[in-house]
């Protein structure tokens, strides 16, 4: 009469652990593909940034400051808010997953704990957001070059 077999607790366990995993997954894809986005944003800034700031940084570069100056600036402009933006999405997943856990869960159920997978998908998602952040560095070499010093 319900349209499903009977089942022992056994099975039961295990279809509620698989429904727990694939939820677990899509949570992580989640976690990465805002991490890249953040880091796509940051790489736009970044970039629009450059555009913006051509003039000085190439006048600072004719004076006599490494390119490689120039980029520790620039990377550091990228990086402080990516790991901010980070920590603050981190805590409050967290915080959010405690809240419902007691509101929701019977009473006694432990508290949720973070495993290695989401943490490794945190380092995954954070290399990639940097990994466009450094693919946008090559503009700064290309914009402050000497030749383009003009004074009118």
């Amino acid at each position: 009469a319900s349209g499903t077999a009977p089942r022992t607790f056994g099975e039961a366990v295990q279809a509620r652990q698989g429904v727990a995993s694939t939820v677990q997954r899509l949570f992580d894809v989640a976690v990465v593909l805002t991490l890249v986005v953040a880091g796509c944003s940051l790489a736009v800034a970044v970039g629009g940034s450059l555009v913006e700031r051509k003039r000085p940084f190439t006048l600072l570069r004719v004076t006599g400051t490494p390119t490689a100056a120039l980029y520790r600036v620039v990377l550091l402009e990228a990086v402080f808010p990516l790991a901010a933006a980070t920590i603050v999405a981190g805590s409050t997943a967290y915080v959010i997953s405690v809240l419902t856990v007691q509101k929701m869960a019977p009473a006694g159920t432990p508290l949720p704990v973070p495993g290695p997978v989401y943490y490794i998908t945190m380092a995954v998602g954070l290399v990639a957001s940097l990994l466009v952040i450094l693919a946008s560095l090559p503009l700064l070499g290309r914009i402050t070059g000497p030749s383009n010093v003009r004074f009118e």
